[in-house]
């Protein structure tokens, strides 16, 4: 009859088994060695798994440029609370959530400390513009990315945002680059098309212009941008002016231009004043108190 062995008695010979392979293939000094350092790796796993669901978030503290989020918003972006497990989400996981849930911060920095204190650092892009849709109010950057949504202006306009009268579009979404209604088909119930769609490029003026103002060094003191006809772009300037455009050919050298006609100094005295750039041969500039810049203008 077969000899039964007992499940205990199969772990021993098979860990004798293993001690002895060890000492003919390393020698017993270093098998004792190769012994203490598995029973060292072994205690360090247990204390990191201890600590990753022990250790919690006790403090998160809020740094940098908080001018256009307060610290709770940019806490909610990073989908983190105290009393959550201080390893539970990674850093880089951390800095990921907030660039994704508030695309207007640049720079995310996440430090942790055993204290369970989490310090989040933040750098804002330069929100250049906004504009409104559906009652809402959207940060812009001249590449036509939404940064932000907000129930009012005053959030961006207090950072410098200039507002921008865009052509029609489809609903905004932040994170995204805004979508031009028309660039987008759509049919009735028999399939025939609506209206004639038209391609992206047909509205790339709009970057172009609101990149050229930027760059123009006329944006600080911008009031507002006229974008919604193709070859009507205009300008509110300094609370007295609305510049013309035009089309945005010769940007360069109609900015050129309206630098000369402020340095002539001849509308600095009006109380309103209409310039118009639309063919920079022919610019123009005459006082106009008839000029209606509420819109822009608070």
């Amino acid at each position: 009859m077969k000899e039964q062995i007992r499940p205990e008695d199969k772990v021993r010979r098979a860990l004798e088994g293993a001690r002895a392979k060890m000492l003919v293939r390393f020698g017993e000094k270093k098998s004792r060695m190769i012994v203490r350092l598995s029973l060292l790796a072994l205690l360090l796993t247990v204390l990191l798994v201890v600590t990753f669901f022990l250790l919690r978030i006790e403090s998160i503290e809020v740094t940098g440029d908080v001018t256009m989020f307060n610290e709770s918003e940019i806490i909610a972006a990073a989908e983190i609370a105290e009393g959550d497990g201080l390893f539970w989400r990674s850093s880089a996981r951390i800095r990921r959530n907030i660039e994704k849930n508030l695309p207007a911060i640049q720079k995310v920095k996440v430090t942790k400390s055993l204290f369970g204190k989490v310090t989040i650092n933040v750098e804002l892009v330069s929100v250049e513009y906004y504009f409104e849709y559906g009652g809402s109010f959207y940060a812009l950057d001249s590449s036509l990315t939404v940064l932000d949504k907000n129930d009012s202006y005053t959030k961006y306009s207090a950072y410098g945002a200039v507002k921008v009268i865009l052509p029609e579009i489809r609903e905004p979404k932040v994170g995204e680059r805004i979508v031009f209604y028309y660039t987008v088909e759509e049919t009735d119930t028999e399939g025939e098309p609506l209206y004639e769609v038209k391609e992206e490029k047909s509205y790339r003026y709009v970057s172009e212009f609101l990149t050229a103002l930027s760059d123009s060094g006329y944006r600080d003191d911008a009031n507002g941008v006229i974008l919604s006809e193709k070859f009507d772009v205009a300008l509110i300037y300094a609370e007295k002016f609305k510049i013309r455009f035009g089309s945005v050919e010769s940007l360069d050298v109609k900015f050129r231009i309206l630098y000369e006609i402020f340095a002539e100094g001849s509308m600095q005295y009006a109380d309103k004043a209409y310039i118009d750039l639309s063919t920079p041969s022919a610019a123009t500039a005459r006082p106009d108190p008839t000029l209606d810049l509420s819109e822009f203008v608070d």
